[in-house]
């Protein structure tokens, strides 16, 4: 039976080059979460708000996130109820397309 060694996780983490090839995905993510909001009608508040950041705590040091931070992010990507109409609005799933 494999065994995995206590710590092993923060051993690779401070691996030369481990940190900058983290960064690169999150960084070549959130591009495409980017991208895929570019048809968006609020595309330029929406898209700003798409950031790579570095993750706090004192376990998080390495990695890195790719952050989402309009008050509407939620309604944009996963839809909503219009307050006017009551229909349904569909989102655009850009943050799926990020993952992909």
């Amino acid at each position: 039976m494999a065994t995995v060694k206590n710590g092993l996780g923060r051993q690779i983490a401070n691996m030369s080059g481990v940190n900058d090839a983290v960064h690169e995905e999150a960084t070549r993510r959130a591009y495409k979460v980017r991208a895929a909001a570019s048809g968006h009608i609020l595309t330029g508040e929406f898209q700003r708000s798409i950031k790579v950041v570095k993750a706090s705590g004192p376990h998080r040091r390495q990695d890195w996130l790719v952050a989402i931070t309009h008050p509407w992010a939620i309604s944009i990507n996963w839809g909503h109820t219009d307050s006017k109409t009551g229909r349904p609005v569909r989102g655009i799933h850009a943050i799926e397309k990020g993952l992909e």
